[in-house]
């Protein structure tokens, strides 16, 4: 049995205009993501159902929605997925994260910033995914000589080590 904790989904109608974008989501796209994207909805429509807060915040389809406004279609009532109850703050951020992680680019100052990266990882990002792309590893400490494997002349067969 459902409790008031329980979340619990409906599909209610919304005007694009009315919703609100969740301002820290940090899906990005491509312009080649883009067009792909605007290239679907004007041949299939809306397919995939935007999902948003009680308050009309935008947890998932940020970039759906932003092509049909751009296509001049913000005036349009639409499907979306609205929960039983008010998110949490992590709440929101949780389902941000794991409805978006299997396509598209990331923002990944704004993830490093806004998001745990323990949360990340147990959302569904791996560890390597969540490093920004301009981040230099700190190199290893090269072997201290009693570690050094020694080097063999394959002529004489002497060792010695660098």
């Amino acid at each position: 049995m459902a409790n008031d904790l329980d979340i619990v989904w409906s599909t209610e109608q919304r005007k694009i205009s009315d919703l609100v974008p969740y301002p820290n989501n940090p899906r990005r796209l491509t312009e080649k993501q883009k067009t792909d994207l605007q290239k679907s909805i004007e041949r299939f429509n809306l397919a995939e159902i935007p999902a948003i807060n009680v308050d009309g915040t935008i947890l998932a389809g940020h970039q759906r929605l932003k092509i049909l406004a751009s296509l001049g279609r913000g005036e349009e009532t639409i499907d979306v997925r609205v929960p039983s109850r008010v998110l949490t703050p992590t709440e929101m951020q949780e389902y941000n994260i794991r409805s978006n992680q299997n396509t598209g680019e990331w923002d990944f100052d704004l993830l490093a910033d806004e998001f745990g990266h323990d949360d990340l990882i147990e959302w569904g990002f791996e560890e390597g995914e969540i490093l920004r792309p301009d981040f230099d590893p700190i190199e290893e400490e090269p072997p201290r000589l009693d570690q050094k494997k020694p080097t063999v002349c394959p002529e004489c067969g002497h060792e010695w080590t660098e």
